[in-house]
Parts: C-alpha cells; structure tokens; sequence
C-alpha cells in the first residue's frame, strides 16, 4: 500500500491537467467558431440564400467537476473516518448493501435483492455478481462479513460499533450472505448501508491499526468513483467507466442534446476533483473567483457571501442534523429533575429568532428529536411548548422556584441558582455558540443567571462525557431511522454512551425498545407515535432548531436532486446524475 500513496501523489493515469483541459475546451469552441464562418456563403445578389438550418448545440466534452470542501481528510474509511473531508471521499468510493434513494427509500447497491424472515430476525442479502474492487477482484460475502467483524472487534473504538452488537454474519457463499439478529429491528435494512471493505486487502491489519493504515491514506473501493491522485490539498477521482447514472426523476433528460439556439449542452461528470481549504473564507473566495464549480458546509454569512454575484444557486438539503439543549438531569441536579421546570426552560427560549437570526431562515424549529418532514413525524403526539416569557415564569414558580431581584432559587435551596451553560466556541462551530448567545439571553431576560461557558471541542468533548454541565448546546446528527435510543436509552448514559441527559426512566426504556425492535411499519409508527407523546410531554431536551445543508453551486452544475440526508456526504446519492454545462 505504501507505493499507491507515492503514486497517488505524483501519477495523472488517464486525466488531463486541469489546465490543460480547460485550454483544450477552449480550443474546440475556437475551432468550431471559425469552422462555421468558413461556410457562410458570400453575400451577392446572384447566389440563392442559403437554407435555414437549426443551430446545432455545442455538446461540451466529459468534464472535471471541481469542489471546494472545507478541512482536509485524515482517514479514508468508512470505519474511522474522522472530517467531513473523510466522510465525502467515502460516500464516492464505497458502497453498502443497499443505499438512500428518494423520501427516505431504500434500494439495492452492492446487493440486487434481498429476503426478510417472517419473525424479521434474519435477512439475506444476494450480492451482483458484477460488483468489483478497484483491483478487479469481485465483491464478496465474505468482505462483508470481514468489515462487520471489524465493527464488531472489542478494539474498535467508532461510533457504530453499539449498533452491530449481537447480530450474526454468514458467508454462505460467494455471493450470499445472512444476518441473524437476536431480536428484530425495524431499522435493520438501513445499518444495511454500511461501507464494505476488502476482505483480500485489509485481513491481518489490527482495527486499532486501521485508521492511520496506508489503506485509510489511499483507500481502494468498489464505488462509482476511484482516487487517482490525494495530496493534502486535493483529491482526483475518475468515474467507474461500469457505474451507470441513477436516473432521478428530476435528473432524467440532464444533459441530454436537445438544446435548442446553439446552447451548451452539459457534459458528462467523468472526473471529480475535492479542493481542501482551511477555512470558509478561503473556499468562498475561490468559488467567487470561478476556480470550482461547488462548496457545502457554510455558514449562513458565508453562503450569502458565496451566492452574492450572479450565476449561482443554492441547493438545500433537509438534514437530521438537531440543535438542542441538553440539560443534566442526573441525581447530582434537582433542580431539573421536574419536568415543569424543563418545559418552563424551554418556553422562554425564543426559538423563532433563532431560526431567523442565527440560521438565517434555513431550517426550521425543532418540536421532538425528529423533523418536521420525517415519514415518521406525528404531529398530533407532538406537545408543542411555544414561546412565551409568562408562560415559562409561571411554569418556574408552579415548579416551587422563588424570583427576586437576584433570581430564581430552586426548591430547598438557599440561594439563586446559576445555569452554566457549555457550547462550543465560536471558532469551532459557530452555529452552536450562537444559539448559545440567544439561548442565554433568553434565559436572563426571564431573569435566571446563566454563565455561558464556550470552550474548544476536546474541552467540550470532555465536559459532556465527564456529565461536567448544568446544560448544554449540542448538535445532534441524527439518522433518518427514528430510533432515538442513542439519545436516551439507560444503557446509553455518558460516558459509556451518548445519552448525555443522564435520563434513567425505565417507562421511556420501553418505549425506545418498542421503536427498536418493531418491524411492521404500521405498528412501528404507532411506537414512534407513542415515544413522540412521551418524549416531548415530559421535555426530555429542549430541541431548538433543525439545519438546512446548503450547497452552493455555480449554474453550471445541473441534474442535483436534493433530498433528505443524515450526513452532506449524502449529497452524493445521485451524483452520477450530475452535468456540468460548458463555458462557451
């Protein structure tokens, strides 16, 4: 492996520099101009007009898609990946069994069908006998079972590893392999989407290993795009010539050539290039100095600044992506332990403002751990707490808090009580710490002392684990699956896990394990239905805000679909659909 890094920085097998590329572009469109002026006939009286013909369209050649991602990769692989940087190459290179299509579908990828058991505890799954790795070798049973061992692995450290526990991988053969899980899960078919990895490449590599492997470095996959050259500041991937576009309602007909009035047809996308950049700024300024065609992950200033000159769009992605506040409701603090307090909290909170100052509008307000536009959204289980600064003292003083001009004091205490507040800092999520700002604001105004803490991610990081909060600005990215357990689940208290409430509610237990383990898809949503009730009535977190992902693209970029994501790297789902129109 260590000769494919070396070759990945130094060798363009098959791929123009970009510089040549656009001056051979260039050069066509020249070409054909003077090609066409040759033929205009000379204009005297005697010579008969020449026969009006429709313009021909200018078909532009395949093309370089060039995108400006901010960060830089560190691990190339679906079990370790750690930017978003990692995460975007992954999505292009690997595939899973099954893959995210429209409104939250699920349809075959490395697999061409599959079978459910009728106690829904095992699935088998048929792989396409012309799935390949890079190398030419097929796609196997036996890689799945070798990648979900390493999830699996005691060693492994990653955050999927909780939800492979106790399911039982069989090759049965080349291409056949079976899951059996020891009790149903409704959202089985979607872990289904876990990345493969090579079986023949990595077997003997320690998980603890793997993430800084030269594998993780300059990974081989079996997905629609291959990296034929990665350095720290960008990465050249060349399209599958086998991967074949995915054919979108809203893609169908892009770049077909039936442009009429001699309009550039758009070409093909059969090289991607990611340009990594430091920060938002730089990667802005390069989008509006025409240098890439695409950049996401912006804040809603940056993504202002980078659509502020014509010949761009923004395309916005509903994202699981949960703004809340989470507060610390284990024994060591009573005073959140009510949950009229909680839900007093979260009415003074004016989170409206926060939508229209702080995300600019694009997202919406979070009512549950679930979106508004999820499948799985019940809008009549849903306690909505509305803003209200009246509502919220009442809410205090019902609770037993008494106010005075140095706050409120909680029952049996002795003195004002004062909320500290952790977020991120700004340089590290500004979008979390200024919903922080308001959230603290809001609470003063109602007369409350709020010491707002941000601090640097490995501090933040610590604190949570540590439960080292009275409450706290988090950002949940959430699945698309509603099971929620992660959130709250017993077992999942931190630090063993991600339930960073502290909530311990044997009631709450059942219902999460309802939501789980429930296959059918009426009686799932009832479940769902039922925890929606449960979850926001008692105010187990105060959710804020759901985010829009934004991608900012020029309108040469044609064929996107947006559609409901767990993470950006999602964006890609239709990415063979994507054209990108000719300059001339």
């Amino acid at each position: 492996m260590a000769g494919r890094r070396g070759f990945a920085q130094g060798s363009k097998p098959d791929l123009m520099n970009r510089r040549d590329q656009l001056a051979v572009s260039a050069l066509v469109v020249l070409l054909a101009v003077v090609g066409a002026a040759m033929l205009v006939p000379g204009a005297t009286p005697t010579v008969a007009p020449t026969p009006t013909v429709a313009p021909t369209p200018t078909v532009a050649p395949d093309v370089t898609y060039r995108e400006a991602v901010v960060g830089h990769p560190s691990s190339i692989n679906p079990l370790t990946a750690r930017t978003q940087a990692d995460r975007d190459l992954v999505a292009l290179v690997f595939r899973g069994l099954v893959r995210a299509a429209p409104d939250g579908a699920l349809v075959p990828d490395l697999a061409s069908s599959w079978t459910v058991s009728s106690d829904g505890r095992t699935y088998t799954f048929y792989i396409r006998s012309d799935a390949r790795w890079e190398d030419g070798q097929p796609v196997t049973a036996a890689d799945v079972a070798f990648t979900v061992g390493l999830v699996q692995d005691p060693d492994y450290q990653g955050p999927l590893g909780a939800t492979w526990q106790g399911i039982k991988t069989a090759a049965l053969t080349a291409n056949i392999v079976r899951f059996t899980l020891s009790t149903p899960l409704g959202g089985f078919l979607r872990q289904a989407a876990l990345p493969i990895l090579p079986d023949h490449v990595l077997n003997g590599i320690a998980v603890s290993d793997l993430a800084d492997s030269d594998f993780s470095a300059q990974p081989m996959g079996d997905g629609p795009f291959r990296i034929v050259e990665i350095d720290d500041s960008h990465a050249l991937l060349s399209r599958v010539s086998s991967a074949a576009p995915e054919q979108s309602p809203e893609a169908s007909g892009s770049g077909s050539a039936t442009a009429s009035g001699g309009a550039a047809v758009p070409g093909d996308v059969q090289a991607l290039e990611m340009i990594f950049f430091d920060d938002q700024a730089s990667a802005v300024a390069s989008f509006k100095a025409g240098s890439v065609d695409a950049l996401g992950g912006l804040a809603p200033d940056a993504a202002d600044a980078a659509t502020s000159g014509a010949g761009t769009r923004v395309v916005r992605y509903p994202w699981a992506s949960l703004t809340a506040v989470a507060l610390n409701q284990r024994a060591s603090h009573p005073e959140f332990q009510s949950a009229g307090v909680r839900q007093a909290l979260l009415s003074a909170i004016d989170r409206p403002t926060i939508l229209t100052s702080v995300l600019r509008g694009r997202g919406s307000i979070a009512d549950a751990p679930l979106p508004s536009w999820s499948a799985a959204y019940d809008k009549a289980a849903i306690n909505v707490t509305p803003f209200s600064s009246s509502t919220a003292q009442a809410g205090l003083t019902a609770a037993g808090w008494v106010h005075d001009a140095t706050g409120w004091t909680p029952p049996h205490g002795t003195s004002p009580y004062t909320i500290r507040l952790l977020a991120l800092d700004e340089a590290s999520n500004p979008i979390v710490y200024r919903v922080a700002q308001q959230v603290a604001t809001d609470w003063r105004a109602l007369g409350l002392n709020v010491t707002l803490q941000p601090v640097a991610a490995a501090t933040y990081t610590q604190r949570l684990q540590g439960a080292d909060f009275d409450a706290a600005v988090v950002d949940y990215r959430l699945g698309l699956d509603p099971d929620v357990s992660s959130l709250f689940l017993s077992t999942q208290v931190a630090p063993a896990g991600s339930n960073l409430t502290g909530v311990q509610d044997q009631g709450l237990d059942r219902l999460l394990a309802n939501v789980r383990t429930t296959t059918d898809p009426t009686d799932r949503q009832t479940a769902v239905s039922a925890l929606e009730k449960y979850v926001t009535t008692n105010v187990l977190m105060l959710p804020i805000c759901f985010a829009d992902y934004e991608f900012v693209v020029s309108d040469r970029v044609q064929g996107l679909s947006p559609d409901e994501i767990a993470d950006p790297s999602d964006r890609y789902w239709d990415v063979l659909d994507w054209r990108l129109a000719s300059d001339g």
